[in-house]
């Protein structure tokens, strides 16, 4: 089978995003039109103020709350719709096509779309022990009271005479992790030692192809569950809760078996009807819908760190599934309304006459919506790779121990720090995000780093993605001129369109000056005032997609061209200058080998500020203008070349220290003086001027 290129996984999403578009269309033609909040489940079905479709509710309520289109449904507070939608849920009867009044499935239906909705941020947590309502057999109980009952007897869930089923109890674990609702150990144990059975005994039928009694739906769902109980386990604190994860099948185990469940999948797209998970009394058998269980796979495998969904093979798999979506949506017209959807075929009347069920649709559009995160994730991956971006690593270290700068802010007097800046700005947005297919970061998104060269403009970069723990992504002008300068063009084209496919990416353009000097037609020549014209608009729309982190470092932004330091393209300008003596000194472990003893470190720190006291008014203005490699090889000059840098600190005299200063400051970077060299070549600029003058352009947007 061969690989899928980018290409073909970009034109992927793009179907599935284009189905996806039309959520809250196909949904919203079901509304009950009395009350605006709750769903009906066939076109022709009337609506009552009083009558609530309990299961059909809840799953359009928990698809239009997965894929973040509530505001498209319901006009004005979306979320307050949502609350008194989910209200008018809790408050009817659960009751679904003849099932008895608070059976497991209405019931855990109705849990997974509280924990869907506490998730988002809809509803609080404690809505789940401070509202009761009526529940046979526990009298006056509150959802925190049935969640334990049910989970007190794995037999609870049975529905009729059909007994417990993997799907069944894995939408319950669902709905209890994403609703944060406490269940104690033993409860755990039981769920850990269901899921183990139930995917022991599965998977044998599976593998083992028993034509009679094997069912790939119950082994699919089985692995889920058996995933998101070890996943809740990893990151219990409770001894008891954790030990689950012995009771459960290993990692290879669920996704061998997920591998071979995609083997059974069917030519249309689709897998066949195994075993009904109950009966209705009036509607007949119901099973679990493929896109039900390709939901659940979707959301436990999809993010899991061996990318087994973006193999070839299995994206082979849902895209065909993605094509039985695009070749079985049906269209019905009833008293002049168009309901477009799906039907799951569970009733073959409302399907011989082309009529798409509301839940169905819901479905469908919920497994769209992981589809798109899963081809998302693809993307990322395999750009990633492609522009040898650094692996992400949540690790605050590199941003603590990262030596401050100084910057002054237009319209401020209060001192402040580039650290500082960027932490109230991009940092608190950015460490909010929720990388989720159509969300974006709520705040700063980008900035521009200038300053003069060596001020650790590239070390602030690697520090912010640190922090923040997505990988870095480094651009310099060699990438825009890989196909040759002819094609520079194009080559911004293709690149920018890759950014736009990342997300939770810190972007870093670095020494990017030749490619964004001024358009004044003497300065920059015709390729790079073509790249400045392509590049505006590109890193304007990168800035308003807001999915990533990007900064642009440069040694010179008065040659800039003015348009692109305007709004919308850059949220923060600030001037990197090299961080003062005070804070080279709090980090002078930085300048020291990396196993140096803490005590050792201590030393050498007040060795240098006693030294430093001794210094006149401009030594310590050398000292401050000093950028970090410069302090540090000037350590290293302060005995013979072999010496080790801490015996160097430790054994310098005053008299000595001041000396290798004053011949070390005729190389350095900055001068608060020029030298005679400088005064003599006209043609060289003076960097202290230059840096100066950036100090006063440093501003927030």
């Amino acid at each position: 089978m061969p690989d899928l290129e980018l290409g073909d996984i970009r034109k992927l999403r793009a179907e599935a995003i284009g189905l996806l578009s039309n959520q809250a269309q196909d949904l919203s033609s079901f509304l009950n039109t009395q009350n605006r909040l709750t769903y009906r489940r066939l076109p022709q079905q009337s609506s009552r103020s009083g009558d609530v479709k309990v299961t059909t509710s809840c799953s359009c309520l928990m698809s239009l709350t997965l894929s973040k289109q509530l505001h498209r449904v319901y006009e004005g507070d979306e979320d307050e719709a949502a609350r008194r939608a989910f209200e008018r849920i809790f408050g009817a009867s659960w009751r679904s096509s003849g099932l008895g009044l608070n059976n497991a499935f209405s019931t855990v239906l109705v849990l997974r779309t509280f924990g869907l909705l506490v998730q988002a941020d809809i509803l609080r947590p404690d809505f789940a022990h401070s509202k009761a309502r009526r529940y046979t057999p526990l009298g006056k109980a509150t959802l925190q009271d049935i969640a334990a009952w049910l989970s007190g007897d794995i037999t609870r869930f049975r529905i009729n005479k059909y007994p417990p089923s993997a799907a069944l109890v894995y939408w319950f674990v669902d709905a209890i992790d994403r609703g944060r609702i406490r269940l104690g150990p033993l409860a755990w144990e039981r769920l850990s030692a269901f899921a183990k059975d139930e995917f022991n005994h599965q998977r044998s039928l599976v593998v083992a192809q028993h034509e009679a009694l094997m069912d790939p739906i119950a082994m699919a769902m089985a692995a889920c569950l058996c995933a998101r109980i070890g996943k809740i386990a990893d990151v219990s604190r409770s001894p008891r809760v954790s030990a689950c994860l012995q009771l459960l099948p290993s990692v290879v185990e669920l996704e061998h078996a997920i591998k071979v469940f995609f083997d059974q999948q069917g030519r249309s797209g689709i897998w066949p009807k195994y075993f009904p998970l109950f009966h209705y009394p009036k509607a007949g058998s119901n099973f679990c819908f493929t896109f039900e269980t390709l939901e659940a796979v979707l959301g436990e495998f999809g993010r899991s760190p061996s990318q087994i969904l973006t193999t070839p093979p299995i994206l082979h798999k849902l895209a065909s599934a993605l094509n039985w979506c695009v070749a079985n949506r049906l269209k019905y017209s009833a008293k002049g309304i168009i309901y477009n959807g799906w039907n799951s075929g569970g009733e073959l009347e409302s399907l011989h006459d082309g009529k798409p069920e509301s839940w169905a649709t819901a479905v469908v559009h919920m497994f769209l919506s992981e589809f798109d995160h899963v081809l998302t994730t693809s993307m990322q991956f395999a750009l990633l790779r492609h522009y040898k971006a650094t692996a992400p690593v949540l690790d605050p270290d590199p941003w603590a121990r990262m030596l401050d700068m100084d910057v002054h802010l237009q319209g401020s007097t209060a001192r402040t720090t580039v650290k500082k800046v960027l932490e109230r700005s991009i940092l608190a947005s950015a460490g909010r995000y929720r990388r989720f297919p159509g969300e974006s970061i709520k705040g700063p998104v980008s900035a521009l780093l200038f300053g003069p060269p060596g001020t650790s403009k590239t070390r602030i970069s690697q520090a912010v993605a640190a922090k923040l723990g997505w990988p870095l992504l480094l651009l310099d002008p060699s990438h825009f001129l890989s196909n040759g300068i002819e094609n520079i063009y194009s080559r911004a084209s293709e690149i920018f369109r890759d950014l736009q496919d990342l997300s939770g990416v810190v972007v870093l353009f670095d020494e990017m000056d030749a490619l964004v000097r001024t358009r004044d037609g003497t300065r920059i020549d015709l390729t790079g005032q073509f790249l400045t014209t392509s590049m505006l608009p590109k890193l304007a729309a990168l800035h308003d997609q807001g999915s990533l982190v990007f900064l642009f470092a440069t040694n010179y932004q008065e040659g800039f061209d003015p348009a692109i330091k305007r709004p919308g393209r850059f949220d923060v300008l600030l001037c990197v200058g090299p961080p003062p003596l005070r804070e080279k000194l709090r980090g002078i472990d930085r300048f020291l080998p990396e196993d140096t003893p803490p005590l050792k470190i201590i030393e050498a720190r007040r060795k240098l500020k006693s030294v430093c006291q001794t210094l006149g008014k401009s030594d310590r203005e050398i000292l401050d203008l000093l950028t970090f490699k410069e302090m540090e090889n000037f350590l290293r000059s302060l005995s013979p070349f072999d010496t080790p840098v801490l015996k160097s600190i430790l054994q310098v005299t005053p008299a000595v220290f001041a000396k290798r200063l004053t011949q070390f400051s005729q190389y350095i970077t900055l001068r608060a003086t020029p030298s005679e060299a400088d005064r003599s070549d006209q043609s060289k600029e003076n960097t202290y001027e230059r840096y100066k003058n950036d100090q006063k352009e440093s501003r927030l947007q």
